[in-house]
């Protein structure tokens, strides 16, 4: 299993889209940057019940900012970490337009978490996670942001959900180390939420698992959305 492969592929992947990003074309990356900041979702189903306003938070798969920049207001701070080094050089630039001075970035490996243990209350996550093929790549994600976030503090993200009308899918617990496609190219797609879970819950140690599922968002061919949050 060559996990390395997979992940070299997606960095350059995310390397190429990041090059063409910009603060005049933002969609590059994203995809629609202003139609998913617009998309009433994210602001109801992400911190749903969940009062962040003096928080620290980490974005994992933070792209070109635009969650950063999007809930700045929301958190005391909002730091981000990314396969892309790419990405951080334009959410650098990203943030400094919106004068956000006091977020840290990170590049990461795209299986793990460069931070030490115990150091956020929120650590949220969209658009990414369902774009890893890789079972045990996105399981240890689970595992890191168990291990980044302090006592009591959440997991909040996003995931497609129900599988696709459109583009390959691997299913949940499959390792699709080969495929030379992301960001929509070759996705996760599974319609059984007991598989987030035991993952979750049986496996790390989470609790207090809430989900809803929602009509899947703008550029997206999966058939749902669903929004999760754990508590550590």
């Amino acid at each position: 299993m060559n996990l390395e492969k997979y992940l070299n592929m997606q960095k350059n992947v995310y390397n190429e889209y990041a090059n063409s990003w910009s603060l005049q074309n933002r969609d590059y990356v994203v995809g629609t940057y202003d139609d998913h900041n617009n998309w009433p979702d994210y602001d109801v189903f992400l911190f749903k019940g969940l009062e962040t306003k003096n928080l620290n938070a980490l974005e994992y798969g933070c792209g070109p900012g635009r969650n950063i920049v999007k809930f700045n207001d929301k958190f005391s701070r909002i730091d981000g970490v990314d396969i892309s080094e790419i990405c951080i050089e334009k959410a650098k630039e990203n943030l400094n337009n919106s004068e956000i001075k006091n977020s840290n970035l990170y590049v990461c490996d795209g299986k793990s978490i460069p931070i030490n243990d115990e150091i956020y209350d929120i650590l949220f996550s969209v658009i990414c996670l369902q774009h890893i093929a890789c079972y045990s790549i996105r399981f240890n994600i689970f595992k890191e942001a168990f291990r980044v976030l302090k006592k009591n503090g959440y997991f909040c993200f996003q995931l497609g959900f129900g599988g696709k009308d459109s583009g390959n899918t691997a299913d949940y617990y499959s390792d699709m180390t080969d495929v030379t496609e992301t960001n929509g190219g070759f996705d996760v797609g599974f319609d059984n939420e007991n598989f987030l879970i035991d993952d979750l819950i049986n496996k790390i140690g989470f609790k207090n698992y809430k989900s809803d599922i929602r009509p899947t968002g703008p550029g997206d061919g999966h058939k749902n959305w669903i929004w999760v949050q754990v508590q550590k």
